[in-house]
């Protein structure tokens, strides 16, 4: 959420940002000297009472909620698994309650991983059959149709984001992210110089998307004059396997070696692209393709060693 921060803070739209955790030096330093303020405020979405007093003093004419405990290892999964649900389902619903009888749009961020894993190149459109399988993709299923639901009944201009998987600047593990994406731990580790050892078969698919592209589909659903779905994938519309990520890297990263160790637990879960012709409709289009998107996330990762 950081770069969707920024990207609005660079249209010119002032941004207030809650989190749990207070920003630190850099993202401070990511947020600064755009074209509109950012503002900030700690915020636990559980809390009903700050999250009703929030929404009473900041009145925000237009709202994108994201938080969430994202997807975690089983071990985890069953130490955090009524926390995981108050805050990806009830969260979600007493921000919504927060904002009922408000005007402006609300826009609730959710995954592609609802679709659940999809052995196929063909990509998978918003009216697609969801199966969602673990803790993560349940809680965000949840909150989706609970929310699109809440919206309907009350009047709420309210759309669901559904992300394909993102990758680049801040991803990291604040508290509610224990499990991070695999690009993550392999650009690391390319500027490391060290050998990538990837468990499972190379053909793994996964629409892997730049975060400003995250940023400006999310916008361009926030912000536009009118919208006529409540569910609009964000993604870059096409597979890349783990073998043709790495194998760009490789480009990018002269001397790069890698293999592929046999492993029934890979990281690299197969998902299929996901259709964007809905939010394309609104006028978006991705800046990058899966080179340019890993030379910016490498170029980001530099410029902060």
């Amino acid at each position: 959420m950081a770069s969707l921060v920024r990207h609005l803070a660079e249209r010119g739209e002032p941004v207030l940002a809650t989190d749990q955790n207070p920003p630190d030096a850099a993202l401070h330093g990511f947020w600064k000297g755009l074209a509109a303020e950012v503002t900030f405020r700690p915020l636990d979405v559980t809390d009903a009472g700050a999250v009703r007093a929030l929404v009473d003093e900041a009145r925000p004419e237009r709202a994108v909620h994201g938080a969430a405990i994202t997807a975690i290892p089983p071990d985890a999964e069953r130490a955090r698994f009524a926390r995981t649900v108050e805050v990806n389902v009830m969260g979600t619903m007493i921000l919504l309650e927060a904002l009922r009888g408000r005007p402006g749009r609300v826009v609730v961020v959710s995954s592609g991983s609802v679709y659940g894993p999809r052995e196929t190149v063909a990509p998978i459109g918003e009216d697609d059959a969801t199966v969602p399988q673990d803790l993560y993709q349940l809680t965000k299923f949840a909150a989706d149709a609970l929310a699109r639901r809440y919206a309907k009944i009350n009047a709420i201009d309210l759309a669901v984001v559904r992300l394909a998987s993102p990758f680049g600047p801040f991803e990291r593990d604040t508290g509610s992210r224990p499990l991070l994406s695999p690009i993550h731990a392999w650009v690391r580790a390319a500027l490391r110089g060290e050998p990538i050892r990837v468990s499972g078969p190379p053909g793994h698919l996964r629409d892997a998307i730049h975060v400003e592209d995250v940023a400006s589909g999310i916008a361009t659903v926030l912000l536009a004059p009118r919208l006529h779905h409540d569910v609009y994938n964000v993604g870059w519309g096409r597979a890349t396997t783990a073998r043709e990520t790495l194998e760009t890297l490789a480009r990018l990263v002269p001397g790069l070696r890698y293999e592929f160790v046999p492993d029934e637990t890979s990281p690299w879960a197969t998902r299929g692209p996901l259709a964007c012709d809905r939010l394309r409709a609104l006028g978006w289009q991705p800046r990058h393709d899966l080179a340019s998107g890993l030379a910016a996330y490498l170029d980001w990762l530099r410029s902060q060693a």
